[in-house]
């Protein structure tokens, strides 16, 4: 499994200002391509990086907040070559399809199915299979994924008990918003960053989805930091960052 980060980018501020790009995670598995949370600009991204896009297989999304969902519309319409050729899957929470829609109607169809996420369920593409988390605590119908033993993908949400255990893998890809804990703001902040290390004690694991008060303590610092007082090996992911697992 070989993961590429197309952006590192979190949180609004971050986003608009693109001090970080935010076009989510690649994951690329044998034969199997798959896009998690296209952000905005992510088609710029997979482009700059000569991803075919009418290759990919399936587009993931996590929940539907613009810097997760920005671009799903448009890498849509790339993945079935503007809906001349139906294929591949779209996976999302249901309220991403609903009330005030981020998935437009009209390109619904253009994927070989819709799939709308259900709290604890597996789904495969390919030979590639992921579980999805209980719902996260987020504004928003919000899932982290496992796929397998391998990879564990931690998105937004607010610290939770069993966080650490229904994401456990031997890497582990963990969003970090805030320096410091905002109560009201759910997210995940530094000190919850660690205690999810701590208790899941991943081979590596992967800080990214940086928030502007992250971004300003520099990244690879908090990382290295991080390694230093857990005793595990934490990496800042930067956009463009390849990893083979």
């Amino acid at each position: 499994m070989k993961l590429t980060f197309m952006g590192t980018a979190g949180a609004r501020f971050m986003v608009a200002k693109q001090l970080a790009a935010s076009g989510g995670l690649y994951i690329e598995d044998g034969s199997t391509r798959m896009s998690l949370d296209p952000g905005p600009g992510a088609v710029v991204q997979y482009a700059k990086r000569k991803v075919d896009l009418t290759k990919l297989d399936a587009i993931v999304l996590s929940h539907r907040h613009l810097d997760h969902a920005g671009d799903v519309n448009v890498m849509v319409e790339a993945m079935t070559e503007g809906g001349f050729h139906r294929r591949g899957r779209l996976f999302c929470p249901s309220d991403a399809l609903d009330d005030d829609p981020v998935v437009l109607r009209y390109l619904r169809q253009f994927p070989q199915e819709v799939v709308r996420l259900e709290p604890e369920k597996e789904y495969a593409v390919n030979g590639l299979s992921f579980t999805t988390t209980p719902l996260h605590v987020h504004q928003v119908e919000t899932f982290g994924f496992r796929f397998g033993d391998r990879l564990g993908w931690v998105t937004d949400s607010a610290y939770y008990d069993g966080i650490a255990e229904q994401h456990k893998a031997e890497v582990m890809v963990i969003h970090l918003v805030l320096m410091q804990c905002r109560t009201g703001l759910p997210h995940l902040c530094l000190e919850d960053v660690e205690r999810i290390i701590r208790d899941a004690r991943p081979r590596l694991a992967i800080i990214t989805h940086f928030g502007m008060t992250v971004w300003r303590a520099h990244p690879w610092e908090v990382a290295e930091d991080l390694t230093q007082r857990i005793g595990s090996e934490v990496k800042a992911a930067r956009d463009g960052m390849s990893l083979e697992l």
